[in-house]
């Protein structure tokens, strides 16, 4: 149960947030009224109120009528009447008080019954704000809230046996940041935040993949290597009079048992000797002597050659430097030989010498770089040049 309400979790927030989000989101009401006093048409119009929770989000209209003999007309009581005129047969629309010790529910559906087509609450003392109302249960029945001072200013318009005509049109939807906004980007990042996981797992995954399969590439040709090498390594058996027999004789270092006659053994290439049977799996897996940990592969030169290759092409580099080092400073003292000649004779002797330092240097040069070393292998090696080209200048 844990692991699916972990596993689902995102998704229960995303729908608590799309829930709490709907239930957040409140529609204004556009109240417009009007009424005739002395031959003229007077009215209101504006986005005064605001429709219920439980409501209907639609248009309506009718004569406004007030609960009858009740001096807060808040229609609380079940039996409650309204002051419909006897010759109207057309919607009405009960204005009632809020408060008066019952519910939202209570007000509407006692209005409903007697007809109502809609039902305005206007807020009760001196609280002129409005709020949207929650009424489960009243059906098809439509409710808005409005200011006190706008439902009192119709109740005395009523209570002055004026008619007023009431039109209640949807306005505007409303709600918070969250409800507009953060829903999507919530959304976005989450999805965002999936398709980054996956990635770096199939990523991570592809990348352990290739890694594991170079390793067992290079196991695989590191035991094809230690076949070929065992295979080279000599065999013999323990004969009678060998030294191993005797009372000072060895044992085996893989399986700690003493040699006998007609054993079977392996020689290595540090000469040490071990039984075939004990020894052959162990090179296999590590190719190395149990006791001295010499390396067969290397021993027989079978895993070298990319090394060698390495130094070969590192020696090449080094005496291609010294060459062109080595022509370079030819080419300063030869120009030094030229600017002090005071004759051709001397300019001549001066470039046979010149020719023959550098063949020299060249000689030099060459037999020194067959013995030269890597610089990684030779630390010291700028140094043992630098102090060559100081003696040869």
């Amino acid at each position: 149960m844990k692991s699916w309400l972990l596993g689902h979790l995102p998704c229960v927030l995303l729908f608590h947030m799309c829930s709490s989000a709907s239930a957040e989101i409140l529609w204004t009401a556009n109240v417009n009224y009007s009424y005739v006093y002395n031959n003229k048409t007077y009215g209101e119009e504006g986005e005064m109120g605001v429709f219920g929770l439980d409501s209907p989000i639609e248009r309506v209209f009718g004569l406004v009528v007030l609960p009858k003999s009740e001096f807060r007309n808040t229609a609380c009581k079940r039996n409650t009447n309204f002051t419909v005129p006897p010759s109207w047969n057309g919607p009405w629309i009960a204005l009632i008080e809020r408060g008066g010790g019952c519910t939202f529910t209570e007000k509407i559906n006692n209005a409903a019954d007697r007809g109502a087509r809609a039902v305005v609450v206007f807020n009760n003392g001196m609280e002129n704000e409005v709020f949207q109302m929650s009424h489960p249960g009243t059906k098809d029945t439509v409710a808005i809230m409005i200011g006190n001072l706008k439902g009192t200013e119709i109740v005395q318009l009523i209570r002055n046996n004026i008619q007023v005509m009431m039109v209640i049109e949807v306005g505007r939807k409303h709600g918070s940041w969250i409800n507009h906004y953060s829903i999507f980007f919530v959304s976005v990042s989450f999805f965002i935040v999936t398709a980054a996981t996956v990635g770096y797992f199939i990523f991570y995954s592809a990348r352990r993949w290739r890694q594991t399969r170079a390793q067992n590439r290079k196991q695989k040709e590191l035991k094809a290597e230690a076949k070929t090498a065992i295979n080279r390594l000599q065999v013999r058996s323990i004969k009678q009079g060998d030294k191993v027999l005797g009372p000072d004789g060895d044992s085996c270092a893989v399986c700690i048992e003493p040699y006998k006659q007609n054993d079977v053994v392996r020689i290595l290439t540090c000469n040490h000797f071990f039984h075939k049977n004990c020894i052959d799996p162990w090179l296999l897996e590590r190719r190395t002597c149990p006791m001295c940990k010499c390396d067969i592969l290397k021993s027989l030169g079978i895993a070298a050659d990319e090394e060698e290759s390495d130094t070969s092409l590192a020696i090449a580099s080094i005496s291609r430097e010294l060459q062109r080092s080595t022509v370079q400073t030819v080419d300063e003292n030869h120009r030094d030989g030229y600017s002090s000649a005071t004759g051709g004779q001397e300019r001549t002797d001066n470039e046979h010498s010149v020719y023959e330092n550098v063949e020299l240097v060249s000689n030099d040069v060459l037999a020194t770089a067959i013995d030269v070393l890597p610089h990684m292998d030779n630390p010291g090696f700028e140094s043992e040049e630098l102090r060559a080209y100081e003696m040869k200048s």
